[in-house]
């Protein structure tokens, strides 16, 4: 967008379940007055743009604390800045944390939020790895709100758009973040074809072997994707 000299370049903008629009800015070094000052840009021209109220997260990290920043919009109204600091957060020990709670179906919208912003976290995983695995891990979680993973879903699809540059691996990632532990089988039938067996046996070993990656045991599995033990374990071989 422009307003009529410069051209902003906003990281990732779309429009909330509630209505509003959200604005997610990454940064790598701490918000300047600089800073504020293009994100009330990006409000303002976004807002006279769309008609709708914005909001802007910050996600950092280098902040070294969560932080609001506050400026006045017009003499009535204020803008709002929230920045989320992940600098000294463990994506791994965080990643591990998440997988025992969907084991013992207790995940809670905390551990939502930290899959939205687990790629930024400390990890000596890459940032496709993580989404992979971010991926496969939502489709295994049933004890939470539906709309809280819509939104989670919307999140690793902004993702893969912004950070994965195979094409082949965007496409797998974005197949696998629409799966539905319920849609399993309709989910691998859109990957590959009913007339393509070999293609559709390589699809379900590819889901069922990053299910086992991310330390779920076998009976777990066939548990989730409604398959015989046998069936599956002839997949892996």
């Amino acid at each position: 967008m422009d307003d009529g000299g410069t051209t902003y370049h906003m990281d990732i903008a779309f429009v909330d379940r509630r209505g509003f629009i959200a604005i997610v800015e990454f940064q790598s070094s701490v918000v300047t007055e600089d800073d504020v000052d293009r994100f009330m840009k990006y409000a303002v021209l976004t807002h006279l743009r769309e008609g709708k109220n914005v909001h802007i997260y910050v996600i950092s990290t280098v902040e070294e604390q969560d932080r609001v920043i506050r400026r006045k919009w017009n003499l009535f109204n204020e803008f709002t800045i929230y920045i989320k600091s992940l600098k000294s957060i463990d994506g791994n020990k965080t990643l591990n944390r998440i997988k025992q709670r969907i084991k013992n179906n207790e995940v809670n919208n905390e551990d939502i939020a930290d899959l939205e912003t687990i790629i930024f976290m400390k990890s000596d995983k890459s940032v496709v790895e993580l989404l992979w695995e971010v991926a496969t891990l939502v489709n295994c979680i049933e004890d939470i709100d539906g709309n809280e993973i819509y939104d989670l879903k919307m999140f690793l699809e902004m993702y893969v758009r912004k950070f994965v540059e195979d094409e082949y691996e965007t496409q797998k990632l974005m197949e696998l973040i629409e799966m539905k532990k319920d849609l399993y089988h309709r989910t691998v039938d859109t990957i590959f074809s009913r007339g393509e067996a070999k293609g559709r046996s390589i699809a379900e070993a590819r889901i069922i072997n990053n299910l086992l990656e991310n330390g779920f045991t076998l009976d777990e599995i066939c548990a989730m994707v409604n398959l015989e033990k046998n069936y599956v374990l002839n997949l892996l071989k």
